[in-house]
């Protein structure tokens, strides 16, 4: 009996020896960790038309914490062992209340701006790892360790990433509005305790803060939209019509949009701008997505073939023609249209040169629509809609 109890006492205290081994790991900051990067909102202005859809990224920034090789914290034990840990990329300040957005992208992680309509999310990742105010992303869903030899393990986190993304989350009025970053989250990466494991002395340890600063500007002009009349002429129905189909020569009907602002383009998640990079003390300011305009046109009279842009005239004025119809086309008459799908709208690229008047370019002609053709007036109208993207 006396035998069997020392051996048990024996084993009980080897027991106690080794999970004081493994609680003996204390860890503790390095280098100055953390590292606070000051991240200036660049480039400073930005458009956003006012009829991009809900949903829709208008300016995603980049910050890399680059490849410093200096560690950021030490982890000692008297004996080889190993350790459990997490990385957390957190929000460490939100001075605005999270946004009631609950669609894509990031959805419940999207915070209030200064901006009606606007939104920002943080994440790991550019469409989805996001992380907000006491809820963050963790690294490894199941935790990760690592051996402590030699006495020490000083592990470093090299090349991580941080997406600042504003979205548009509701109505966007017509206008220009300044984004301050001092109403913008603080985040920070942190090597914290493991989830599903003991907790190792001196843990969470950060690496980064990041604090931005500055302002962007958000553009959401937009041009003055004219009336525009058009003459297509008089033509002897003789010469030109000679069978359904048979046109006259096409007439530049193009809309001129005048008094428009600079359209600077904007950045999504597939072409986010790099905000800052610690490799190059600074970021890199990347060629933006160009704006666009969306025309739509829709005829006051009706349409005889809408995929080919073909309406009818005004046959309610006195002495109209017969037999005719209009037909417009997205193009140059100097070289070969396409016809204007009334159904759809016609996408327009706009320039980034800050030009004040904008053509949309289109033409018109008289096509023949039916066998037998009187002459007469042929008055046609056609109400325009220009939606700013």
């Amino acid at each position: 009996m006396k035998s069997i109890l020392q051996r048990t006492i024996g084993l009980l205290l080897l027991m106690i020896a080794s999970d004081g081994a493994l609680a003996a790991v204390v860890c503790s900051p390095l280098n100055g960790a953390p590292r606070t990067d000051t991240v200036q909102l660049s480039p400073p202005v930005i458009s956003a038309g006012a009829d991009i859809p809900v949903g829709t990224v208008i300016y995603q920034g980049r910050w890399m914490s680059g490849e410093t090789g200096l560690s950021v914290m030490k982890c000692a034990s008297a004996v080889d062992t190993s350790m459990w840990f997490n990385i957390a990329w957190s929000i460490d300040q939100a001075p605005m209340l999270l946004a009631n957005w609950t669609g894509s992208p990031f959805g419940g992680a999207v915070y209030q701006t200064n901006i009606p309509g606007v939104g920002v999310a943080f994440s790991r990742s550019p469409d989805s790892e996001s992380f907000i105010l006491g809820q963050p992303f963790y690294r490894f869903p199941s935790d990760t360790n690592s051996l402590v030899t030699g006495g020490s393990y000083e592990p470093y986190l090299s090349n991580r990433d941080i997406y600042v993304t504003l979205i548009k989350i509701g109505t966007i009025t017509a206008g220009s509005y300044n984004l301050s970053a001092a109403g913008l989250p603080t985040a920070s990466i942190s090597i914290v305790n493991a989830l599903s494991y003991p907790a190792t002395a001196g843990l969470p340890i950060k690496a980064h803060i990041i604090k931005l600063q500055g302002q962007l500007t958000v553009s959401a002009q937009t041009c003055t939209t004219p009336n525009v009349s058009v003459n297509l002429g008089s033509f002897d129905i003789r010469q030109y019509f000679t069978g359904s189909g048979t046109t006259t020569p096409w007439v530049d009907s193009s809309i001129a949009l005048t008094n428009c602002p600079v359209f600077h383009g904007f950045y999504n998640a597939s072409k986010p701008t790099l905000m800052f990079d610690y490799n190059i003390g600074s970021g890199t300011v990347a060629n933006s997505i160009n704006n666009s305009i969306g025309v739509r046109l829709t005829p006051a009279t009706n349409v005889i073939d809408a995929a080919n842009g073909i309406m009818a005239i005004d046959s309610s004025v006195s002495g109209a023609a017969s037999g005719v119809g209009i037909q417009i086309a997205s193009g140059s008459s100097s070289q070969t249209p396409t016809p204007f799908n009334f159904a759809a709208e016609q996408r327009v690229t706009l320039p980034k040169d800050g030009s004040s008047t904008i053509r949309v370019p289109l033409v018109a002609r008289y096509i023949q629509t039916e066998s037998n053709i009187m002459p007469g007036k042929a008055n046609g109208k056609v109400v325009f809609l220009i939606n700013y993207y």
